[in-house]
């Protein structure tokens, strides 16, 4: 069995990280016979240590230190001590307690510099961490980029529907940064470029008109960008496809790269060549931009989807790890009445089974190349996803799968009379679902109090029907969920050392932060959603240790647009901050974060639009306009950019 430990330190030129302690794999205090410490990214460190001989390291004492040439600077304070039963630990070098990194969680099409073509660019990252590095801010985490050019238009603005999951997106490309590009009519060997050069006036003046935009336009951002990759393209490829980088890039990824360039070929009708140029880039770029954060100290964090585009290249390319006949989404919550139907197709988790999860891995390391630390987007998904019919629309004639549906021997058995043809029907008017799959199985329709058929029943049917409900959806399946996900997440967050965080929001079975907390990823905690039956907000004293605390998430109003919906919830909500505001202002939300920052968890990332929002000056008319997504809307289009650019920002 191995132990992960993780030490955040922010280290010199020079200086080397070891762990010792207690124990043969650990040296037994002997610097000599520590273990070193890998180096991960900016200030942190990791190792994996294997307990030889016996089940795991569970009563190790240990300690970490320094070495510079031949100096040894050992941590103050105690021995530490593995608590039992754990077997992923995160320490600071030094520090028994905590210190919380604090980050700013912003998409990438939604930033703006003075010379931006319209969007946000990988090439952007950069400066948006200099004002991170002013603001004492360590983390920045972006949403999904990887390619969803799938109809060219507001449809591939959606960052969640990749039509490869291992593509970046050639939208967040720098024109101007792609290598050799050449604007003269004569190029560097003195050859004829006619036809070929990019006209300087004319992409000055494409380049200021989009830069004016007060959103993304997204489909006229990728229509004139397309327009200047075909140009250089055509300038580059015959020099470029020869190099040794090239080469090096299109064979380390050829598992998934010539896929992909087969599919956009055939999507766009033309070679595969231009795809493999554009994919070479957008990973030169992003990698420079990664680089440039880490010698800032900055830590850049990732969103990984949990669906997959279902006409996209995965599923064409490995059709038998995806189940094509169903359709998943969310329950009902919170954001939408009626569930969410996202389009995506589930996963064949047997089938991935049999290989390790090998797509899943590769899926991770290469992501892994480019962030420190990930999102899992709807990490609940590797318990149980919400399956919705093709033939639906609405999330409400969804069920949980894989689920233990009920046989009518077991509804009858807790004082519900079953009667198929009045309990059982077309449409959301129904008590029961049948099981896919399953033959005289049946599975409680979600939120089946809501619907007619419920209303119809007696007092006494009522209660019977509650409680099987309540078992189904909350106490039946904690064990079998737990088990499914063990089988999955073990194998997925060991592949790479990057740092795992949940997104664990919404309908969360118990068995969820026991994982979590098992395999020491981190979990979601939201200001405004608390997860303890009972109380209306986060306490924030109460927040466990290994957590992200946000103040919101693009699928939220802003702080500000979401404390302007509802006045009573409002005043409740100040008044449980012991805030005697009568009126919020860009001081109430200050001091809002400022007992927001008095949390023990170990990251603190905000929306920008929250942090922008303390300064009144930047306060959009109408709050909702800052909002990046609204869940219930289909139609709902990415575009939210920032009113100043950076530059000014700094």
């Amino acid at each position: 069995m191995a132990s992960l430990f993780r030490l955040r330190y922010d280290s010199r030129w020079g200086e080397e990280l070891f762990l010792t302690g207690n124990s043969d794999e650990l040296g037994n205090w002997n610097p000599n016979k520590a273990v070193p410490m890998e180096y991960v990214g900016p200030g942190i460190w990791s190792v994996f240590v294997e307990a030889h001989g016996r089940a795991s390291l569970q009563t190790t004492e240990y300690k970490y230190f320094i070495r510079e040439k031949d100096q040894i600077k050992w941590e103050e304070g105690p021995n530490r001590i593995l608590p039992e039963g754990k077997d992923r630990v995160w320490d600071w070098f030094g520090l028994t307690e905590r210190q919380t990194m604090r980050g700013v969680a912003v998409p990438l099409f939604s930033l703006r510099t003075e010379d931006d073509f319209g969007i946000g660019e990988y090439a952007d990252l950069p400066k948006l961490g200099d004002w991170c590095v002013a603001n004492g801010l360590k983390i920045i985490q972006i949403l999904p980029i990887n390619d969803t050019t799938a109809h060219y238009d507001w449809h591939d603005s959606y960052p969640y529907n990749a039509i490869s999951a291992f593509a970046l997106n050639p939208i967040y490309l720098n024109i101007e940064k792609l290598e050799s590009i050449a604007f003269p009519s004569i190029d560097s060997q003195g050859n004829d470029m006619k036809g070929k050069a990019i006209n300087s006036t004319a992409f000055k003046r494409m380049r200021t008109m989009l830069n004016k935009e007060e959103s993304v336009n997204y489909p006229k951002v990728l229509k004139a960008k397309w327009k200047y990759f075909q140009t250089a393209f055509e300038q580059q490829w015959e020099s470029l496809k020869d190099t040794a980088e090239f080469k090096q890039f299109v064979k380390e990824n050829e598992d998934w790269l010539q896929d992909y360039a087969q599919y956009c070929a055939e999507r766009d009708s033309n070679g595969t060549e231009i795809h493999l140029f554009l994919q070479y880039h957008c990973d030169n770029q992003l990698c420079e931009a990664v680089k440039a954060l880490h010698d800032k100290g900055l830590l850049l964090k990732g969103d990984i989807p949990i669906g997959v585009n279902p006409s996209g290249v995965d599923v064409k390319s490995h059709p038998d790890l995806f189940n094509l006949d169903v359709q998943v989404g969310a329950p009902p919550d919170d954001f939408s009445a009626e569930g969410q139907n996202w389009g995506f197709p589930s996963y064949n988790w047997e089938a991935m089974a049999k290989d390790g999860y090998a797509w899943w891995q590769r899926r991770l390391q290469v992501m892994a190349r480019y962030f420190d630390a990930y999102r899992i987007d709807h990490i609940l998904g590797f318990f149980r996803i919400w399956e919705i019919p093709k033939t639906a629309k609405s999330g409400l004639l969804g069920h949980f799968s894989p689920a233990l549906p009920l046989s009518v021997e077991e509804i009858e058995s807790q004082g519900f009379h079953f009667i198929k043809s009045k309990h059982l029907k077309k449409g959301v008017d129904t008590l029961f679902i049948s099981a896919p799959d399953e033959k005289d199985k049946y599975i409680p329709r979600i939120e089946l109090q809501k619907t007619e058929a419920y209303q119809a029943l007696s007092e006494e049917q009522k209660h019977a029907i509650d409680a099987i409900y309540e078992d189904f959806y909350f106490h039946r399946h904690n064990e079998f969920w737990k088990q499914k996900a063990l089988e999955k997440l073990p194998t997925l967050i060991n592949a790479t050392k990057m740092i795992a965080c949940g997104e664990d929001l919404g309908m969360i079975p118990a068995c969820v932060p026991e994982v979590m907390q098992e395999l020491g990823i981190m979990s979601l905690e939201v200001q405004r959603m608390p997860k303890v039956f009972g109380h209306q907000f986060v306490q924030t004293e109460d927040l466990p240790e290994n957590c992200v605390y946000t103040t919101g998430t693009h699928d939220m109003p802003t702080l500000r647009g979401w404390l302007a919906e509802d006045r009573v919830r409002t005043r409740q909500f100040l008044d449980s901050l012991d805030l005697d505001d009568r009126k919020v202002t860009a001081k109430t939300l200050k001091k809002i974060l400022e007992k927001h920052l008095d949390s023990p968890s170990k990251w603190n990332i905000y929306p920008l639009q929250d942090l922008l929002d303390l300064d009144d000056k930047n306060w959009s008319p109408n709050p909702m306009d800052d909002q990046i997504n609204v869940p219930a809307n289909a139609k709902n289009q990415w575009k939210w950019r920032m009113k100043m650019n950076l530059e000014t920002l700094l």
